[in-house]
């Protein structure tokens, strides 16, 4: 039912007459989006010399022939930049790639390790891009790098995986209806008078907003790449004080048109519709984790 229900989704989009659609990505495709959890805010860390060196060099020969940021007019996936210099803003511009920087959440190890479109990373570039994802989720953390960490002591990436599953069970279909994500979410305009449910009813660009409440969800509560767009972990207390929040920094730089989303339709970011019921299924999905009541995962990867 959700597979028949998402094609019919992927007509509806393509009629809509997307700004900067370059294809119709599935829910569990490929996934970079025009909006990240550092979209329009990317600060550098100690860590991004290891991206310059070890993994600028793997995405570009890898990926820059379908996601070259040079690509068409409203490339929304060129989330590779032609320039070396800027490859480190543009790539961690996208949550669907970079996720909150653990190897568990990152689609840029996990689903091209998977064999996404064929390609396939070497033991040596798996290694390098995990080394630099391990090392941003440390710093990020503010815990910075542990030379000798200690028995017992969550990783990042544990931390992330298990409040990630933990969150999936609290979320329920009635309290997603009555916080208006749906209405909200798919019917939200930006400034040149376009739905969000035009562009993202199918999850294009790894974001999904449609004004029907089961299928968005199903596909919000129950793949992580998807979820990441409306929640994030929070690591910057370190692994013992993680907890889920509002990735309210996620639409932040595409609702300003900021690199590497300059094609995406201009949209005030903060005071909307679709914020204030994020804020509400938040408040609802917090409650129901405190009174126990939540359900096992609900996630499929």
């Amino acid at each position: 039912m959700r597979s028949a229900l998402l094609s019919t989704f992927a007509v509806m989009a393509l009629a809509g007459g997307c700004v900067g659609s370059l294809e119709t990505t599935p829910p569990g495709g490929p996934g970079p989006n025009p909006g990240g959890p550092d979209a329009g805010n990317v600060s550098a860390t100690n860590a991004k010399p290891e991206f310059d060196q070890n993994v600028y060099p793997i995405v570009k020969a890898k990926c820059i022939g379908c996601h070259s940021s040079a690509g068409p007019a409203g490339n929304v996936t060129g989330f590779v930049a032609t320039d070396a210099a800027q490859g480190y803003v543009t790539l961690t511009g996208y949550t669907a790639l970079v996720g909150n920087y653990t190897p568990t959440s990152a689609a840029l190890l996990n689903k091209v390790s998977a064999g996404h479109q064929g390609i396939t990373y070497t033991a040596d570039e798996l290694s390098k891009i995990t080394g630099w994802l391990e090392k941003e989720a440390s710093l990020r953390s503010g815990a910075g790098p542990d030379p000798t960490p200690q028995p017992g002591t969550e990783s990042p990436s544990a931390a992330t995986e298990r409040l990630l599953k933990q969150w999936s069970g609290c979320m329920s279909l009635a309290n997603f209806t009555q916080a208006n994500m749906a209405d909200a979410w798919g019917n939200l305009t930006t400034t040149n008078n376009q739905e969000c449910k035009n562009c993202h009813v199918s999850g294009a660009e790894g974001f999904i907003a449609t004004d029907v409440p089961e299928p968005f969800f199903n596909v919000v509560s129950s793949d992580k790449y998807y979820m990441l767009q409306y929640f994030t972990v929070d690591l910057s207390g370190g692994t013992a004080a993680a907890k889920v929040i509002i990735n309210t920094t996620s639409f932040n730089g595409v609702s300003q048109g900021q690199d590497p989303h300059r094609q995406h339709p201009r949209f005030n970011a903060t005071d909307n519709n679709g914020m204030r019921a994020l804020q509400s299924f938040y408040d609802l999905t917090t409650a129901r984790m405190a009174a126990g009541t939540c359900d096992p995962s609900r996630l499929t990867n």
